[in-house]
């Protein structure tokens, strides 16, 4: 599995070379990190761009609504993201508890969609993973998995979902639904919700194989 750390140089640059003129051919443009961090810095014709695109479609442009700010339309931005503020009378204690609600995030209506992104993008962009060769593996046991999997294939990789086989049809369903070769790119391992020492195992199996990268989001710096 990777070592901790981001890489701030282009490691090989044949397959970052590749990757962009894939991207290029593919029409899939991929937003900077300061632009989901303020979303008003979008490209206007971008913006205008996203009007027309469904916010749940496996579409390239939906990568720049991967942030904080949609609206509960998920289709235009608010000044402030969408959050519950937790009274005192409730939690116990004086201090504020500000709860970020994460459900106005494209294809998954979940946050994890913005931590696959973060952990992918610099992968791709500095040569680390060739999209063609290549497998990105998402261990989880639910919204990090669908996550990576909505990220890589709006990116043209192929992403791969481990988790345990205990978890809820629905999921599944998804998983099936989104997954570039369903048969064999949703790996399901023993247990349910607390079987994560399973789900790792698994993942230990694959790293054998280097054309597997397994993007753990505990270890990930994205």
């Amino acid at each position: 599995m990777p070592t901790l750390g981001l890489e701030q140089h282009v490691v090989d640059p044949a397959v970052r070379d590749a990757t962009v003129t894939r991207f290029r051919e593919a029409r899939i443009p991929l937003p900077t990190f300061a632009q989901l961090a303020d979303p008003r810095t979008i490209p206007a014709h971008i913006a205008a761009a996203l009007a027309e695109v469904d916010p749940d479609a496996p579409h390239p442009l939906n990568l720049f609504r991967v942030h904080w700010y949609n609206d509960a339309a998920r289709r235009g931005l608010v000044e402030v993201p969408a959050h519950l503020e937790l009274p005192s009378s409730l939690t116990g204690v004086d201090a504020r508890i500000v709860l970020a609600i994460g459900q106005r995030f494209p294809m998954i209506h979940a946050h994890k969609v913005l931590a696959a992104y973060g952990c992918l993008a610099p992968r791709l962009v500095t040569g680390q993973l060739d999209p063609v060769r290549q497998r990105a593996v998402w261990p989880s046991t639910g919204n990090y998995c669908r996550g990576g999997l909505a990220i890589s294939r709006i990116m043209g990789t192929r992403g791969v979902a481990v988790l345990p086989e205990g978890m809820s049809e629905e999921r599944f369903r998804w998983l099936e639904a989104w997954a570039t070769h369903p048969a064999e790119d949703i790996l399901k391992t023993p247990g349910s919700e607390s079987n994560v020492k399973e789900i790792y195992d698994a993942c230990n199996e694959l790293d054998r194989d280097p054309d597997n990268i397994i993007f753990n989001q505990f270890c990930e710096f994205g």
